[in-house]
């Protein structure tokens, strides 16, 4: 149970890792410090939120392919590659920012709710 909450603990701090550095993706006006956001940062977060989900659905035993889990990797993919646009391309506008952050607050539904491809298939 200790391993369980400490892993638990690991994912939050990635994923309060990846959230700052998507905002500094778009709050710097640097655009090193941008870039620095996102590859040294965000991205890095992203794995280690990645890594860390792995391992709480191993100790769970729930299934790698489910919808929610994959739905989730997937959203989380298109929301870090929308950041890694942004700041390549310099873009900083209110719809590159909404472009990179609604697959990740889907992402954040799809880890609430859980839904399953049971659920889905009639």
């Amino acid at each position: 149970m200790i391993a369980y909450r400490c892993i638990l603990v690991l994912k939050f701090l990635s994923v309060m890792g990846y959230a700052g550095g998507a905002a500094g993706a778009f709050l710097c006006d640097d655009p090193a410090a941008r870039r620095r956001a996102v590859h040294r940062i965000a991205s890095p977060s992203l794995l280690a939120t990645w890594l860390s989900g792995y391992a709480l659905l191993v100790l769970n035993g729930w299934p790698l392919f489910e919808l929610w889990v994959a739905g989730a990797l997937l959203l989380s993919l298109v929301g870090n590659a929308a950041l890694v646009y942004c700041v390549s391309r310099e873009r900083r506008s209110l719809s590159a920012f909404l472009g990179s952050a609604l697959p990740v607050a889907c992402v954040v539904v799809l880890m609430v709710v859980k839904p399953t491809w049971a659920q889905v298939r009639p």
